[in-house]
């Protein structure tokens, strides 16, 4: 009795010892999901609001929102989410959501900008009131973000920067002033910064699931379509047109138009009349640059990087080694998607402070791209994580670059975008490590007699 009992308790000491240790390995990604669900909820209902520190950015209807709360939460924010949810409202009770319109009613008669999946997905929330629409919408958004980078860390064999990574999102998102306008206006850019993620994640170790979900969670927001067919074209190329999975991409995207292609055929008159009805806003390039060069930017980094690639390849006879071609890719993976998705948000001539949330999802892909960039110099990952850092301040206008203007931020984002440019094709006509040390082992092996 003696020795079993002392064996009892024996267990349980060894229990309560492995529960304490998985505590204490978890308690980051803990208080990260306790943050995620507490953060939200206490931004919509306590009034705390950093985001109106942004003076002179002419948002003059951050604090004339035509929707308002209960008495007790006023003011209430989502100036942009009424449009998807008076959208859902609409396509639920089978009425028209596309339709074309004096710019001047644009906003009050809210034909939408939005793909028909967007408002397809959201026809339950768009049955709730539109504050709780409006909660759960966030709470979806950062979610599925979370979820996404830690999906891929995973993957790549990285879990244990999950906790950092997930953290660095959540403060972002909740604690800068770009994260708060994002969660006040109730945009969809963190879908944009999960597509940034999935399609990355998706030419690390190939899979269909992550094709599939690149290609649905880019159509949620259109610029996410821009991201990916330029990112895709390259690693596409380096990866393998012959892998059937890089082809789930564009399949993905395509199959979901033609699905709504009724729908659709209405949505682009719509959306290409508010594109071409704006004048020049926010951090867009055109300030200072003339409209086509503005847009063809991340067509030139595009073609340069995809020229280069092949020219160094085909000068060391690599050109036909899928190994050498994707060793390329992951050593360009971060710098050639920060290139991508800087000059993507820039090229348009409306470009509004909340779409820089998209950058969050560089934050995975750099820790990815530190982990299994081999060939890349430890100084050179070093300055890339500084300036990656010092973009994000600029981008989400932390202090002391709150109030910069949007011409000066632009120019500094341009800069940034050439930066990394340029890692991406110092990488590139560097001499791939892994080449090298099979060809001198190969030189050391003793000659046939």
């Amino acid at each position: 009795m003696g020795d079993s009992g002392s064996g009892a308790a024996e267990a349980s000491d060894a229990r309560r010892s492995r529960l304490r240790t998985a505590m204490r390995t978890n308690r980051w990604i803990v208080a990260v999901l306790v943050a995620a669900v507490a953060l939200p909820l206490f931004i919509h209902y306590s009034g705390f609001r950093p985001a109106r520190d942004l003076m002179g950015l002419g948002y003059p209807v951050i604090h004339k929102y035509p929707f308002r709360s209960p008495p007790g939460f006023e003011p209430h924010q989502g100036l942009d989410f009424s449009q998807i949810w008076l959208s859902a409202r609409r396509m639920s009770s089978g009425k028209q959501v596309y339709y074309p319109v004096d710019q001047k009613k644009w906003r009050r008669e809210w034909s939408s900008t939005y793909h028909p999946l967007t408002h397809w997905l959201y026809r339950p929330i768009g049955k709730l009131p539109f504050p709780t629409a409006l909660v759960l919408h966030n709470l979806a958004g950062i979610g599925l973000l979370l979820l996404v980078c830690a999906l891929a860390l995973r993957r790549a064999g990285f879990s244990e920067a999950t906790p950092g990574v997930c953290l660095a999102i959540v403060a972002a998102m909740y604690l800068t002033p770009v994260g708060l306008l994002h969660l006040e206006r109730g945009q969809l850019d963190v879908f944009v910064a999960a597509s940034i993620v999935c399609v990355v994640t998706t030419f690390v170790r190939g899979g269909v699931g992550w094709a599939i979900a690149t290609g649905v969670i880019a159509m949620l927001k259109v610029q996410a379509w821009i991201f990916v067919g330029f990112y895709w074209l390259v690693a596409a190329a380096l990866w393998g047109l012959r892998d059937r999975d890089v082809w789930w991409i564009p399949g993905t995207i395509l199959a979901l138009n033609v699905i709504f292609v009724v729908q659709v055929l209405e949505w682009v008159p719509s959306f290409l009349y508010v594109a071409n009805n704006t004048a020049y806003y926010g951090l867009s390039f055109s300030h200072f640059l003339p409209e086509r060069v503005a847009f063809l930017l991340p067509f030139a980094s595009t073609a340069l990087v995809g020229a280069c690639a092949a020219a160094a390849l085909a000068r060391r006879g690599l050109l036909a080694n899928i190994d050498a071609r994707r060793r390329v890719l992951d050593r360009v993976s971060f710098p050639f998607a920060a290139t991508l998705a800087v000059q993507t948000v820039g090229a348009t001539p409306v470009t509004h402070d909340y779409r820089m949330i998209a950058f969050l999802g560089l934050i995975p892909v750099l820790a990815i791209w530190c982990g299994r960039g081999e060939g890349v110099p430890k100084w050179l990952r070093g300055s890339s994580c500084v300036v990656f850092v010092v973009m994000l301040i600029f981008a989400l206008r932390v202090q002391p670059v709150t109030t910069l203007s949007f011409l000066n931020l632009s120019q500094f984002l341009l800069v940034f975008s050439l930066f990394f440019l340029l890692v991406a094709l110092g990488l590139i006509v560097r001499r791939d490590p892994a080449t090298a040390r099979a060809t001198v082992a190969g030189s050391e092996q003793p000659a046939a007699l």
